[in-house]
């Protein structure tokens, strides 16, 4: 344990660092909107981080970062896009968000005589700052102004698919060119899709670099004791050790991640956009009946040591559902699935569940708070998810009989209704050949 005393001092200073100096200004964009912008570290002479509030508001885990950020004689302007333009903080509304209000600001950015220059932001934002990268290209004078951009676990996609077809990338994607530096968690949900990721950009022109964050998730850089936004109470709670050090590492990270980008060659001019590429999926709800086909199984063992298989399903109507504790819908549909559960025999009506990527010690700890009246098997590795191709949790699929699948559901439902239990009655009923 030699490392923790230097790690407890460290997080200390980093939630009492003294505040860098302040700046604040307004940029008036030609639509008549104005983009309010908060500065860090004005009077330094570093690399200026351009850097996009995340669509749940602003939490004291970027600023500390900005802080930390100026000490080491950077300069950031952190901008909340959604809150400047009076937009509604939801997925759809950050998706169709256009690339002229990043743009702006670093045209702004450009003006202002600093550099180099990173646009940042995490999640959906990675959306309208790809977009504000491309948009500031085909009116850039001078391509190698701006050095690129820094994601954080981007979520780049149309959105969430039917539960067991693979997401589709905006076309934004395809559409980039600029040098990209992507962090990714390595227990974050796309880790799988990281190479995927690369390798669009990579044909799109865009020599972008992937690197994979320890021993984290998603969100870990908005982690808080007392999170301000209802969306992130997941995420409450005491830091983890593991996030604590990557947190404390990632001002390291984005200053060694620009030096990259401004030494890398810009394109000279922007990719090609296939607009109708951009245009978002509407989420499905609710059940949705699919093709009849047979999944890809699973050979695991729950969180007290038994194994299960898929072929235990044969002969019953299966529920297997895909989930983590830290998802607060995961957990708000257990109880509704214990009922489900209780209505049927256990030779006409079963449910599995899979846990993605935590440790049966924590879910056994888990466990004890929150009752479950079924199996949970113990994915750590991810590869059980991957396969399936789930891409939101959680994310389950009614299985017939002869244990193929006919349902999917792609986010949290009220599972002890009548409408579900007559889809589980019409099945039951079903001949098994």
């Amino acid at each position: 344990m030699p490392r923790r005393p230097s790690l407890c001092l460290a997080l200390l200073l980093l939630f009492s660092l003294p505040h860098a100096v302040l700046a604040d200004f307004s940029l008036d964009l030609p639509d008549g909107e104005r983009l309010d912008v908060r500065v860090w570290g004005e009077d330094n002479t570093g690399p200026l981080f351009v850097w996009l509030i995340n669509q749940y508001g602003e939490t004291e885990g970027p600023h500390n970062l900005a802080r930390r950020l100026a000490e080491r004689n950077a300069t950031v302007w952190q901008v909340d896009l959604l809150d400047s333009l009076l937009l509604q903080r939801s997925n759809e509304v950050v998706r169709n968000l256009d690339g002229a209000p990043v743009a702006a600001l670093l045209h702004e950015a450009v003006d202002s005589g600093r550099g180099p220059i990173v646009v940042t932001t995490c999640d959906r934002m990675t959306v309208p700052l790809l977009r504000g990268l491309r948009a500031w290209q085909e009116e850039a004078t001078d391509m190698n102004a701006v050095a690129g951009g820094i994601l954080f676990f981007p979520n780049l996609y149309r959105g969430t698919p039917v539960a067991g077809e693979e997401p589709e990338l905006l076309g934004i994607v395809s559409a980039t060119n600029m040098p990209l530096a992507i962090l990714q968690p390595e227990l974050g949900t796309n880790r799988p899709r990281l190479e995927a990721l690369l390798a669009t950009l990579h044909r799109a022109g865009s020599p972008a670099y992937g690197w994979l964050v320890d021993s984290v998730r998603d969100y870990y850089l908005l982690r808080s004791v007392e999170p301000e936004a209802v969306e992130l109470e997941a995420m409450g709670g005491p830091i983890p050790f593991d996030v604590t050090r990557a947190i404390l590492d990632t001002p390291t990270q984005l200053l060694a991640a620009t030096r990259l980008l401004a030494q890398t060659p810009r394109p000279d001019r922007p990719a090609p956009l296939d607009e109708e590429a951009e245009a978002p999926v509407l989420p499905a709800f609710g059940l949705v009946e699919r093709p009849a086909y047979d999944p890809p199984g699973y050979d695991l063992v729950d969180a007290r040591g038994v194994r299960h298989q898929h072929t235990e399903s044969l002969g019953r109507v299966t529920l297997v559902n895909f989930w983590a504790t830290w998802c607060p819908p995961c957990v708000h549909e257990i109880p509704s699935m214990n009922r489900l559960a209780a209505a049927y025999p256990e030779d006409e009506f079963a449910i599995v569940s899979i846990n993605f990527r935590e440790s049966p010690a924590h879910v056994l700890n888990f466990m004890e708070d929150v009752n479950v009246d079924f199996p949970v098997l113990m994915d750590e590795d991810g590869a059980v998810s991957g396969e399936w191709r789930v891409f939101a949790f959680p994310s389950s699929f009614l299985l017939d009989r002869q244990g193929r699948v006919r349902y999917s559901v792609n986010t949290a439902i009220e599972w002890d209704t009548d409408e579900v239990r007559e889809v589980i009655d019409r099945l039951r009923a079903e001949d098994t050949y």
